[in-house]
């Protein structure tokens, strides 16, 4: 194991309206310069996803877009093995946040709730890949409610 040492690694969208935010939630909760962040579309959702979890909305050549996922799903898994090798990382953070352009994408919500719902659902399936690689890794989930379109005002909760 390397001499550097962070105890966190953080999944969080690349959405560029709640960059400010979510970088002040990380420091006060986990620590810039304490953690290893990885910032990617969608968080978490490249990890929950697999072949079957493909929607309809997402196909165009279905079995490129599977293979496509493969290889996104094992680099970010790679990242969180990495950081977990590495700097001995032993907690994983997926933040979620409302009004995520790649799940509007993918999926027709009928409401803010109901995307919530299914991101939540999509972090508690990522918690379960990660910890079958690194069974003893915690996983905090956080949801990022923004109050205004704009992501100047954002809660933070942490979920189940």
């Amino acid at each position: 194991m390397s001499t550097h040492h962070c105890p966190t690694i953080v999944y969080h969208c690349i959405d560029f309206r709640l960059i400010r935010e979510t970088m002040r939630f990380i420091d006060e909760k986990y620590g810039i310069g304490k953690c290893d962040i990885v910032s990617v579309a969608g968080a978490g959702k490249g990890i929950a996803d697999d072949e079957k979890n493909i929607n309809n909305n997402e196909i165009v050549n279905s079995e490129k877009i599977i293979d496509d996922n493969k290889n996104f799903r094992c680099y970010l898994l790679r990242q969180a093995r990495l950081s977990y090798n590495l700097h001995g990382s032993r907690k994983v953070v997926l933040i979620h946040h409302s009004d995520c352009g790649v799940y509007n994408n993918c999926y027709n919500f009928k409401s803010g709730e109901e995307e919530k719902q299914k991101q939540i659902e999509d972090m508690r399936k990522a918690e379960v890949v990660i910890k079958k690689l690194l069974p003893d890794v915690s996983v905090d989930k956080v949801w990022a409610q923004m109050l205004d379109h704009q992501g100047e005002k954002v809660n933070f909760i942490l979920v189940d």
